[in-house]
């Protein structure tokens, strides 16, 4: 059962207050996941009844969540299926669409619950919601009494955590975040705005061959059918997204998504590389080794505890910026201009504190 195939395709409305049922898809995306847990622990099938009853919403409301899979075409994962003649039909997911079981152990649930933490930045989003629902049975696992492994009561997944270095949030983003990762999973021709604020956005037409979660921020790698050329748009300044329902591409061959990250440097491929030579003093020396700046870098060691890391990289400017970070325990030794730009940048710190 394709992940991206459930998740809603309307855009969010503007909220309102209003008696009644809650407003909002996601509202009715958590329902609906709700009645595939439901589904999924009754092989057999449920009645109408049964089903109103596990959601805690009425006859109509879930005859309502159950015709939209029906009317969906790409979502036919749900049948109604006789029983006995003249009995009322029951609702049960297909068996050919019934979730694989995977076995996991303690350890292992507790290893995947450590970096959870990494989707956060998706809240607001169906995809969230879909990646919280396996937290949650994680969660259930790793908690669920049992003898030998690792002790159920002490609290591991709350004290066993990765946490990302920048924590940013696409809460106000998140219908935009779903079309990027269904058009990537579905292979779709994504259309959407692109511009930073300030400036009048270009309508893009994109083949979307990769989404890549980067220091916080979310990245869409693909090919813009305009311009020709494979490129990488940030989320933040896209807007007004859609997925094609009719028009689809094919990821071209020997597409290697790992030509685009360019580690702590950022995402892109780039069209032309430089050598870069940088020297670090010993109180940053064991810093410098233990970190993986870049994949293409090589380090060398001197008697006096000093270390020279090499990187081939394409954007300086980022490199400038990283190594302004170590302030004078830093020196770069090539490429010239690189090097005269990390002086500029110093100077004009020293300026703006009068020395």
């Amino acid at each position: 059962m394709s992940l991206a195939r459930t998740l809603p395709r309307t855009k969010a409305k503007p909220r309102q207050s209003r008696v009644g049922r809650p407003q909002g898809r996601f509202t009715q995306h958590k329902r609906l996941e709700r009645l595939r847990e439901v589904l999924e622990g009754h092989p057999a099938g449920l009645g109408l009844n049964d089903i109103a009853s596990a959601l805690r919403v009425t006859t109509r409301s879930a005859r309502r969540y159950l015709e939209y899979f029906v009317l969906d075409k790409e979502n036919k994962e749900i049948e109604s299926v006789p029983t006995t003649p003249g009995a009322p039909r029951v609702w049960r997911i297909k068996p050919s669409e019934r979730g694989r079981a995977l076995t996991l152990r303690r350890t292992q649930a507790y290893g995947l619950l450590a970096v959870r933490k990494v989707f956060d930045l998706m809240r607001g989003s169906a995809l969230y919601d879909e990646l919280d629902v396996v937290s949650r049975q994680l969660l259930q696992l790793a908690q669920r009494p049992t003898k030998g492994e690792i002790a159920s009561d002490t609290g591991l997944e709350d004290r066993l955590l990765y946490v990302p270095e920048i924590q940013r949030s696409y809460t106000q983003k998140g219908a935009e975040l779903d079309d990027v990762f269904r058009a990537v999973a579905d292979l779709r021709v994504l259309t959407f705005l692109h511009g930073p604020r300030g400036t009048a956005p270009q309508r893009v037409t994109l083949h979307p061959y990769a989404m890549i979660l980067h220091r916080g921020g979310v990245y869409c790698v693909g090919k813009d059918v305009a311009k020709k050329e494979v490129t990488t748009f940030l989320l933040d300044r896209m807007s007004e997204t859609q997925a094609s329902e009719a028009e689809r591409f094919s990821l071209p061959e020997g597409f290697d998504v790992g030509e685009f990250l360019q580690g702590e440097l950022g995402i892109g491929r780039p069209q032309v590389t430089r050598r870069v030579l940088i020297e670090f003093e010993p109180v940053v020396a064991e810093e410098v080794r233990a970190r993986r700046v870049h994949p293409s870098q090589k380090i060398a060691a001197a008697a006096d505890g000093r270390v020279r890391l090499s990187l081939t990289v394409g954007d300086l400017d980022r490199v400038a910026t990283w190594v302004l970070g170590f302030g004078g325990s830093a020196r770069v030794i090539e490429p010239p201009e690189l090097r005269a730009a990390v002086i500029k940048e110093m100077k004009r710190a020293l300026d703006r504190y009068g020395e």
